[in-house]
Order: C-alpha cells, then sequence, then structure tokens
C-alpha cells in the first residue's frame, strides 16, 4: 500500500512540476508524461506487439485447417479439442498466451497509477478549447474515439467479417466512457492511443520488410 501510494505520489508529482513549475499547463503536462511513461515501456510492449502479431499471422495461416478441424468435429467436441491442440503443438502455439499476459499485467499498475494520478488534475486549468481539464467535453470525447478508432484499424490480420465491429466497438464505448470522465483522462487517452497506433504501424512496416512482402 505504501508503495503504491509513493507511486502515485511520485506521478502527481511529476505533473505539478510540468503544469505548475514549467507553466507547461495541465494538458502538455499530461500528453508529456503520458508519452514518457509509454516510451518507458516500449521495449515491452513493442515486444508483447511482435509475439501477437506473429501469432495472429500463424492463426491466419492455420484457418483452413482448422475450419476443416471444426467441420469434421462438429459432433465430437473432444476429438475437436484434441486435434487442434495437436495442430497447436505442431506449430508452437498455446490456446492462451502466459507471456502476453504477464506483459500486461506488469503494465496494469503503472496506467492505474497514472489514472489515479489524473484524478487531481483539473481545477480550473485550461487546455487549447477545452475550458476545464476536470469536466468532460464533447469535441474531446469525439477525438478520443478517432483515436481508438484509428488504432484499431491498424491492427493486422482483423478478419473482414468482423472488421468494423472490432473499429466502431472500441470507438463508442471510449466516447461513452469520455463523457463521463475529465478531459484529463480523455487527453491521456488519446495521447496514448495515437502511440499505439504510431507503434502498430513501425511494426508493421518491420514485420512487412522481414517477411519480404504484406504484412496485413
Amino acid at each position: 500500500m505504501a508503495l503504491w501510494q509513493a507511486w502515485t505520489d511520485l506521478l502527481q508529482g511529476i505533473l505539478q512540476t510540468l503544469s505548475v513549475d514549467w507553466r507547461l499547463g495541465g494538458g502538455l503536462a499530461i500528453i508529456i508524461l503520458t508519452g514518457v511513461l509509454r516510451g518507458a515501456l516500449l521495449p515491452l510492449t513493442w515486444w508483447l506487439a511482435y509475439r501477437a502479431a506473429l501469432r495472429q499471422a500463424t492463426l491466419a495461416k492455420l484457418e483452413p485447417q482448422l475450419k476443416l478441424i471444426r467441420e469434421a468435429g462438429a459432433k465430437d467436441p473432444q476429438a475437436q479439442m484434441q486435434r487442434t491442440m495437436e495442430l497447436y503443438r505442431q506449430h508452437g502455439l498455446k490456446v492462451a498466451d502466459g507471456k502476453g499476459l504477464l506483459g500486461a499485467c506488469i503494465q496494469m499498475p503503472v496506467f492505474y497509477g497514472f489514472y489515479q494520478a489524473l484524478k487531481t488534475v483539473g481545477g480550473s486549468a485550461g487546455f487549447l478549447w477545452i475550458r476545464n481539464l476536470a469536466r468532460p467535453d464533447l469535441a474531446l470525447a469525439i477525438v478520443a474515439a478517432l483515436a481508438t478508432a484509428a488504432m484499431m484499424a491498424v491492427a493486422p490480420h482483423m478478419p473482414e467479417s468482423v472488421r468494423l465491429l472490432l473499429i466502431l466497438v472500441p470507438a463508442v464505448l471510449c466516447f461513452m466512457a469520455a463523457l463521463h470522465f475529465s478531459s484529463g483522462i480523455a487527453l491521456y487517452w488519446i495521447t496514448s492511443n495515437l502511440f499505439g497506433t504510431l507503434q502498430t504501424l513501425a511494426l508493421r512496416r518491420v514485420l512487412t520488410a522481414r517477411a519480404g512482402g504484406s504484412f496485413a
């Protein structure tokens, strides 16, 4: 508990220094600190995204075989599962990516602590057209939704049958959440999602170059 309090106090102190002592304002302070945290975690998030992209690519290649297994085992779920697991083992896949889950758990305290720290930012502070960062803003909520949609749209190997759904649903949820949280938190979401979009685009370029062709 003391360690957690020290972490949130540190983040609040940094935001205070950037916004007040350096006179950058609350909005720029949030953007800068979000970028710093995402940059610090970049080695981990890049590795996780790289693993996930390779896994998705492998599953996409195996989809015809998986479809045949599903059709053949429609009346025998146990046999279907055994054949699926055997195919996974042959290609070095696991049903659940334990390392990916661990990596996600490592990130949670970092960003949840930042979320807690952002609750203290606001008051009468403004940013661009936003008069008060402590209150929600409709225009900023729309920008947050668009940033979320952009991040989802660049995700590799997204099934075309559900592509639009996977883009729209997170964007709509982000929009609704941004209307209930402070503009400071929405600004954090926008910055983080744009960072994620750029990371995905860079990763796709690297994977395409290594594959010697398209990677979509």
